[in-house]
């Protein structure tokens, strides 16, 4: 290896050195290249002696790299990496790690598609990752490091001034972790690829969207419901739906739980309508969990649903789901909540309802929006009694925590009837609670146990002396009254049955 600077002669015909300094060296060929690297002296020796590690190694494994040499090869200026490539010392996809990342992202969504990924929550990713990088000021892939990405990322949470002076809201701790994935996601597909040896972003964590809960939603009551579906069935059109369809669609999400992407994704070979049990299929490739999900229908569902797919044709969407259906529904909300309050006359009432939450879209409680539908559907089956396990089938949930947390919601009112339920809790002088209620199965097991222990043979009475017949015949009667047998010892009852009448003599 011989580290060296060229000479030339300029336009002047004077005699110049080259800004850089020159490596001169030996393939795996025995082949002799001089390659520019650097205008420091001791960086081009360095180069030089990795430069020789590479040529030994790849020698040796019969074209392999040496794994520890994986991030020098990565933080190459692109013009080397190429002329390695040119030598035959690393492979075509290692010379493309210094491609520019905004090029990559095109094969990257390609290759998401591929693998089921819809096309729409590819270019999601894909805009997700172009915003961040631009953000960040990454290039090329040895630009990316983690301690820049997460100071990104919390400056995105902090929001902005915009042009007209406003401060824009910055994202919540969700959005966050949803930036952070797909970041994570693009580099784990640049490992597979070989752009680079490890993800530099592989050890990030994300968020606890608990403590930063910007957007809850909330499940729709048994008469918001039904006054949302009355309203868009009579109202007009808008979004590109008529009133009935969109009532239709409502039902149909609220009574299968259906995401806004699997709506868009029917047709009317998903649906099976004339048999005794009949269902709506999701293909795999718009289902959450990429796997065919067949739904149960209702009955009055499936009549409504068979007089409409009738009306489309083979191969078209069953429904016209606009690109945000939250929209519509939000319109549709308030028309039905300006319809609920024309009901009354009364002033006091009209002013009573008016304050009310009542088919409000914000609320604190949290907002109704398309998905919203969801998490009423999966309420609706908590509130109906639907055993967890069979509900979280219905929700098509991999997790149980996840269907009964967040997606099942409970009113006010229902936690009130719950406390309701409780045993009595009031008190009288010191006694137990439980003891002084003698309607309740543990106060009556308690006093059995006092009056027992009270009247004892074997270990004496309230005062240490022993309870003579009498007083344990009428501690019996007491004990089966409370037990509920008899308001009386029930006929034929003598002590000897019990083997009381010798240990009563006895004492």
């Amino acid at each position: 290896m011989n580290v060296f600077k060229p000479t030339y002669h300029d336009q002047k015909g004077n005699l110049r050195k080259t800004a850089k300094w020159y490596v001169e060296f030996f393939d795996h060929r025995d082949k002799r290249h001089r390659i520019a690297a650097f205008t420091s002296k001791s960086a081009t020796e360095e180069f030089g002696r990795t430069l020789e590690k590479l040529v030994c190694y790849h020698k040796a494994s019969g074209g392999q790299i040496d794994p520890a040499l994986h991030g020098w090869l990565t933080q190459l200026p692109r013009s080397i990496q190429e002329r390695l490539f040119e030598y035959g010392l690393i492979d075509g996809r290692r010379a493309a790690v210094s491609l520019l990342l905004i090029e990559d992202l095109e094969p990257f969504a390609r290759a998401l598609k591929a693998k089921g990924t819809t096309a729409k929550h590819a270019e999601l990713l894909k805009s997700r990752i172009t915003r961040l990088l631009k953000k960040c000021g990454f290039q090329h892939w040895g630009d990316i490091t983690g301690t820049k990405l997460i100071t990104t990322l919390e400056a995105m949470r902090q929001g902005q001034e915009g042009k007209d002076g406003r401060t824009i809201k910055g994202i919540g701790a969700q959005t966050f972790n949803f930036y952070l994935q797909a970041i994570k996601q693009f580099c784990r597909w640049g490992v597979r690829e070989r752009r680079i040896a490890e993800s530099p972003v592989a050890y990030l964590t994300g968020l606890n969207p608990k403590m930063d809960r910007r957007f809850d939603r909330r499940a729709l009551t048994a008469a918001e419901l039904t006054a949302l579906l009355d309203a868009a069935a009579v109202g007009r059109i808008h979004h590109g739906m008529s009133g009935p369809e969109r009532a239709l669609l409502y039902r149909l999400a609220v009574e299968t739980g259906l995401r806004v992407a699997e709506l868009q994704s029917l047709t009317p070979v998903s649906f099976d309508l004339s048999s005794d049990e009949p269902t709506v299929t999701v293909a795999a490739a718009y289902s959450k969990r990429r796997r065919q999900d067949i739904i149960p229908l209702l009955p009055e569902l499936t009549d409504l649903l068979t007089k409409h797919v009738a009306t489309i044709p083979e191969g078209t969407p069953v429904f016209r789901v606009p690109d945000k259906p939250a929209e519509m529904l939000r319109d549709d909300l308030a028309d039905a909540r300006k319809a609920w309050l024309e009901q009354v006359e009364d002033p006091e009432e009209r002013q009573r309802r008016e304050k009310s939450d009542h088919l409000r879209y914000r609320t604190a409680a949290g907002v109704i929006d398309f998905h919203a539908l969801r998490h009423t559907f999966i309420t609706n089956l908590a509130r109906g009694g639907v055993h967890p396990k069979l509900a979280q089938d219905l929700a098509r949930h991999s997790d149980i925590n996840l269907t009964m947390s967040r997606y099942s919601h409970t009113e006010l009112a229902e936690r009130a009837k719950a406390l309701a339920s409780l045993p009595g809790t009031k008190t009288a002088g010191n006694q137990p609670p439980a003891v002084l209620d003698e309607a309740s199965s543990l106060g009556r097991r308690l006093r059995i146990k006092q009056r027992i222990q009270a009247t004892s043979v074997d270990s004496g009475g309230p005062d240490g002396e022993k309870p003579d017949r009498a007083q344990v015949l009428a501690a019996l009667e007491e004990v089966l009254c409370l037990m509920g047998f008899t308001e009386q010892p029930p006929a034929g009852f003598e002590p000897a049955t019990c083997g009381l009448q010798n240990r009563c003599s006895a004492s």
